[in-house]
């Protein structure tokens, strides 16, 4: 049990980590930097602040990494409730951590370009959106991930209902939105709504986790194994 929530711990400091290089990542480096509809000015933002940004890109390399080695301690913690569910929920991790690496390429060739001063911004934005995109399929992967890591913790007594419940909100938010950018049309006359959505399920659900298991670890009691 000392060893489970050792374990615990170190995965939600882990989580804590993501957080943090995640927001900066995402909100402080590409979103200031991006311009919609102004290729122009969004290249010039990169190419100016070149620094800031390949802080960014360094800060979506750690989130990512963490976000992948999180997938192991996560089994252990929820192997006792459905080995194979708990596999599965860390593979679909595994596999959403690798297509994060694939869209972090898009990245680091903005960056390189952009500092060689040899950027296009019709390039710049091409892959950005290729980013973006590649981004959308693992979200859909990591959606998946947490629905299934909330009934592996509705299941347990290691952690209580509500976390498991939250997480399959945000689960299902990560999917609509995802989804709806990669094939729905009229996304972005609804982008801000699915913004809210996303961030309010995540952030909630989420860091609930982060949360407890920082603070409580787990439970010494467990509903025993399903199979």
């Amino acid at each position: 049990m000392r060893s489970l929530i050792s374990i615990a711990r170190l995965t939600g400091l882990g989580y804590l980590a993501i957080f943090i290089s995640g927001f900066f990542a995402n909100f402080y480096t590409l979103e200031g930097m991006v311009v919609d509809n102004n290729p122009q000015l969004t290249l010039e933002n990169i190419s100016t602040q070149i620094g800031l940004f390949q802080l960014g890109v360094a800060s979506f390399s750690l989130m990512i990494i963490v976000d992948i080695l999180l997938a192991f301690p996560l089994y252990k913690l929820l192997k006792s409730v459905h080995r194979n569910w708990a596999l599965s929920s860390s593979l679909i991790r595994f596999i959403n951590g690798l297509i994060f690496l694939l869209a972090l390429v898009n990245l680091f060739e903005i960056a390189s370009i952009a500092q060689s001063g040899t950027a296009r911004p019709a390039a710049v934005i091409d892959l950005l959106e290729t980013f973006n995109m590649i981004w959308n399929v693992g979200l859909l992967f990591f959606g998946a991930h947490l629905i299934m890591l909330g009934w592996l913790m509705v299941k347990s007594l290691n952690f209580p209902d509500f976390i498991g419940l939250l997480l399959q909100i945000a689960g299902l938010t990560y999917l609509a939105d995802s989804g709806a950018q990669l094939f729905w049309a009229p996304y972005q006359e609804y982008k801000p709504l699915f913004e809210i959505l996303v961030i309010g399920g995540g952030v909630i659900g989420e860091f609930s986790l982060t949360l407890w298991l920082l603070i409580k670890g787990v439970r010494r009691e467990n509903k025993g194994a399903l199979s």
